[in-house]
């Protein structure tokens, strides 16, 4: 298909990546220029690996390449040394913790990661993923437990908080609670006498998503205390718009499954055995929701975890208790937690990356980056460009061997895994352009791969966006491979894909759109509508050019089918672009949103037509 975007209004494009979403941001103690998710009071708060993948793609195009070959390469090495980081992480974080009210009654702070909020003098803390308008978690309802001589006694910790405190430790805060706890004592005369002092210290670390709890209990001088228990606890998990319901416990090695609770009731998850991580989450685990993750430091120190159900089907109260143990007058119990509240993390994942705080991993989400098609393909057309020539300003040859290196590790590591939908066939690109670039590449291995997935309808696993990357790379395959193989896979691949009303989920509110249905896939448009709809008119854009040069590569209904679905695309797609001063700014949805690079380049991409001048550049021998 041929190129829809005016050279005007592609630089008005990339003059907004340029001007409103760069960032500098720091990998392994090293500055990249990047490019952020969002602008404005609550965006730009990280920079996503793929999507800045997804970018450099487009700023690796000639004509914008030479036009600022330092905003494009950088990009690319910001691209790259994420990948390459001893910890592979998702994104990178621009900014600090914002101490925006310092009241410990009524605080607010932010982060990349997350808002809090609270009351301290109530033992009450916050906690919300940010930009996330859906219900907060609150980290309290905590107790301890302790005997005096003949007498076992509980208390309500937030009941009895004498001293709050917002403390600055390092770049790191500190929310603080302390507690004076009494208690019954005595043989022959009951008396209540004072048991020690018991502090909460929340801290939100400087560089990274997880909350760390420190629980600190000194026994009161002249007594003894046995048996003493301290609980860490999350309280109104059922609230609307949050309404954890299942959990999993265990390590790497073993986990256990506890299904949402079928009425209101106490469930004992664990009693007398080690809990190195505790996890919960929405009904399903659904991709996206959010999920907490505790990681006890001393796991063979839990002594239980419980959850309460006020109601079927949603969690209340989570209770972790640490004991027992007995304290000497004056003596101390330290209990320790890690707290991470993600979207979508699983449990493994997040018990190996909850890990690598320990290893000071600073300005990372802990998201797991696993090898990235998108990556692949970003380089491989800086590396094909390079090749043919077509840069006026010349890529150096150690600049493209680093490339070459990275390419071919990252490949490796990408065939040894278990890829995605998106990330094979992202890779099928990759491994295409590298093969015009004269050099040798796993076509050939990732193809049946990425068919093996296809259902029975024609949909591939996930959503409109990966479905439509899939049928892209079928298309670039078809163009030099077998149509037996190929065109019955991609007929039905089309056949999936129908315009009607799509679901859009964002920050809590739903709306449905006109647009375009993967039918038989995931409901919705989840990974973003403006992204979806470019990938669907870049893929069907494609197969029609595939047929206008092969005419016996595909049934002429088939071709005419990828004709009107790039139609209906494209014409979704223009009502997405606006102005914003000189420059053009894609809206990722109908419902708004702060402005997303992936969406950005997406866009252009898809109107650009890039596949239209590879697919002209012969395969080299």
């Amino acid at each position: 298909m041929r190129n829809l975007l005016h050279a005007t209004d592609r630089d008005r494009l990339i003059a907004h990546l340029r001007s409103t979403l760069l960032r500098e941001v720091t990998v392994g103690g090293r500055r990249f220029m990047a490019l952020a998710e969002g602008a404005g009071a609550d965006g730009g708060a990280f920079c996503a690996m793929p999507a800045n993948a997804q970018a450099a793609e487009l700023l690796a195009q000639p004509e914008i390449r030479d036009a600022d070959p330092a905003f494009a390469d950088g990009v690319l090495d910001f691209v790259m040394a994420m990948a390459d980081a001893p910890l592979p992480c998702r994104r990178a974080t621009v900014g600090g913790i914002e101490l925006l009210r310092d009241d410990p009654r009524d605080f607010e702070i932010l982060t990349p990661f997350h808002r809090f909020t609270g009351d301290l003098s109530a033992g009450l803390v916050r906690q919300q993923p940010r930009g996330d308008a859906s219900a907060p978690l609150l980290h309290t309802g905590n107790l301890a437990e302790f005997r005096l001589g003949r007498y076992r006694n509980g208390v309500d910790v937030e009941d009895s908080i004498q001293d709050c405190a917002i403390l600055r430790r390092g770049g790191s805060l500190v929310l603080r609670h302390e507690s004076r706890i009494t208690g019954k004592a005595g043989w022959l005369r009951p008396r209540q006498v004072e048991a020690g002092t018991l502090r909460y210290d929340y801290e939100i670390i400087a560089g990274s998503p997880v909350l760390r709890l420190t629980v600190t209990f000194t026994a009161a001088a002249g007594q003894r205390l046995s048996r003493l228990r301290i609980s860490t606890a999350v309280d109104q998990l059922g609230t609307a718009g949050l309404e954890m319901a299942e959990g999993r416990l265990g390590s790497p090695a073993a986990w256990r499954d506890f299904a949402a609770p079928q009425a209101a009731g106490l469930s004992l998850w664990a009693e007398a055995t080690p809990v190195p991580h505790v996890a919960i989450g929405l009904a399903g685990w659904p991709q996206g929701a959010p999920a907490l993750h505790i990681r006890p430091q001393a796991p063979e120190r839990v002594m239980s975890v419980k959850a309460i159900a006020a109601r079927p089907a949603a969690l209340h109260w989570l209770i972790l208790r640490h004991g027992p143990a007995t304290l000497a007058p004056g003596a101390t119990l330290v209990v320790r937690e890690d707290r991470l509240l993600a979207a979508g993390m699983v449990a493994e994942d997040a018990a190996r990356m909850m890990g690598a705080v320990a290893e000071s991993v600073s300005g990372l989400d802990l998201d797991p980056l696993p090898p990235q098609g998108v990556a692949l393909n970003a380089v491989a057309t800086h590396l094909l460009f390079a090749a043919r020539r077509s840069y006026n300003v010349i890529l150096p040859a150690e600049r493209q061997a680093a490339l070459e290196n990275w390419f071919d590790r990252q490949m490796a590591a990408l065939l040894a895994g278990a890829p995605s939908v998106a990330d094979l066939a992202w890779a099928i690109l990759a491994a295409d352009t590298r093969l015009r670039a004269g050099a040798a590449a796993p076509v050939e291995a990732l193809v049946p791969r990425l068919l093996a997935l296809q259902g029975a309808q024609g949909a591939f696993p996930g959503d409109l966006a990966g479905h439509a990357m899939a049928l892209l790379a079928l298309a670039r395959a078809l163009a030099k491979g077998d149509p037996l193989l190929l065109a019955g896979p991609i007929g039905r691949a089309l056949a999936a894909v129908k315009p009607g009303p799509a679901e859009l989920r964002e920050a809590g509110r739903m709306v449905v759109v006109e647009g375009l249905v993967l039918q038989g896939g995931t409901p919705g448009l989840l990974r973003g509508h403006a992204e979806a709809l470019s990938l669907v008119a870049r893929a069907a854009g494609t197969l029609a050019l595939v047929a206008e040069q092969r005419p016996e590569a595909l049934p002429a209904e088939v071709a005419e089918q990828a004709r009107t679905l790039h139609r209906q695309a494209v014409a979704l797609l223009r009502t997405l672009v606006r102005p914003r001063g000189a420059a053009l700014e894609v809206v990722p949805s109908p419902l708004g949103g702060a402005t997303h690079p992936a969406a950005q380049a997406a866009v252009a991409l898809a109107l650009m037509a890039p596949d239209t001048t590879i697919l002209r550049l012969p395969v080299r021998a």
